[in-house]
C-alpha cells in the first residue's frame, strides 16, 4: 500500500494547507501527507518489530492507516506531521499487533508450564476443577469493578496502561482498584474456606 511511488515533496506552506485540509478528513489531503511521509510510516512499523516480508506487515499498515485517518481531527503539530504519523503507527503496530501476540505467547508458556508441573500431575484433574470452582466463586464474591480489574490484570494479562485505556479510567485508578481487589479476593477466599470446614 506504501510502496507506491511517492509523489514530490510539497512545499512548507502547502503542507500547513494540507495538515488543515486533513483536519477537516479531506481525503485527498490526508492521502497527500500520508503519500509524503511513507518511508516513516514503514520504518515506524518496523521500529515497532514488524518486518516487511512479515506475514502481519500489510496488518499492521492498515491499523496504523486507519488510526493516523481517525486522530487527524485532534492532531495538533503543523511542522512535524511525518514525525507524528511515525509515532502514531508505532503506537499502533505495538499495541495491535505486537503485543497481543506477546500475551498469547506468554498465556501459552503458562499453560505448557502449569500443564507439565509435577503439582498438577499429582492433584489430578478433580482438584484443578475444585480450584477453578473456588475461584470463580472468588470473583463473584467481588465488586464489578474489582472483578474487572483483577480478570484483566491477571487473567487476561493486560498492563496497567491497557487496563485503563480498555476501562476508560486513569491509569491510577487501575492500580489502585488492583490493590483494593486483590485484598477483597484474599478477604472473600477466606470467608469461602471458612465455609468449606
Amino acid at each position: 500500500m506504501l510502496t507506491r511511488a511517492i509523489a514530490p515533496q510539497a512545499p512548507r506552506s502547502d503542507v500547513a494547507s494540507l495538515i488543515e485540509l486533513a483536519r477537516r478528513q479531506n481525503e485527498d489531503a490526508v492521502m497527500s501527507l500520508i503519500e509524503r511521509c511513507a518511508s516513516r510510516i514503514v520504518a515506524a512499523i518496523e521500529t515497532a518489530g514488524v518486518p516487511r516480508y512479515d506475514a502481519s506487515f500489510d496488518d499492521a499498515q492498515n491499523q496504523a492507516l486507519l488510526e493516523i485517518w481517525k486522530q487527524f481531527p485532534s492532531s495538533k503539530k503543523n511542522e512535524s506531521v511525518c514525525y507524528w504519523m511515525y509515532g502514531v503507527a508505532r503506537r499502533v503496530t505495538a499495541s495491535r499487533i505486537i503485543d497481543p501476540a506477546v500475551r498469547q505467547r506468554r498465556r501459552d508458556e503458562r499453560f505448557r508450564n502449569a500443564a507439565g508441573s509435577d503439582a498438577l500431575r499429582v492433584a489430578g484433574p478433580a482438584d484443578t476443577i475444585a480450584s477453578r470452582d473456588m475461584l470463580g466463586r472468588v470473583l463473584q464474591e467481588l465488586s464489578v469493578e474489582h472483578r474487572e480489574v483483577l480478570v484483566l490484570r491477571f487473567l487476561e494479562g493486560f498492563s496497567e496502561q491497557e487496563t485503563a485505556s480498555l476501562l476508560g479510567i486513569p491509569v491510577k485508578t487501575v492500580s489502585s482498584r488492583t490493590s483494593r481487589a486483590k485484598r477483597a479476593a484474599i478477604d472473600a477466599l477466606a470467608g469461602l474456606e471458612g465455609e468449606n470446614k
